[in-house]
């Protein structure tokens, strides 16, 4: 399940997502504290281009900013 360091941010994106603050898989546990406050992005309304992401984008990334995503909500867009 998790290959990679690109899969585990993946899943700890996911999980600070949907608000689960432990996860166990196998021998490993994790448990997820609170992000500091200045790391949380904030959607700003005024600025649609706040906190977008820079570079080329991957082609889900494409799809996702397309229909109406924001970068709060970008799967692949993990700081």
């Amino acid at each position: 399940m998790i290959a990679s360091l690109k899969d585990l941010e993946k899943l700890l994106k996911l999980c600070r997502k949907q608000g689960v603050t432990e996860i166990k898989l196998g021998e490993v546990e994790l448990k997820l504290g609170d992000l500091p406050k200045n790391d949380v992005m904030e959607h700003d309304p005024a600025n649609p281009y706040a906190n977008f992401p820079e570079g080329e984008l991957t082609p889900d990334q494409l799809a996702f900013y397309s229909a109406g995503g924001i970068p709060e909500n970008d799967p692949e867009n993990i700081q």
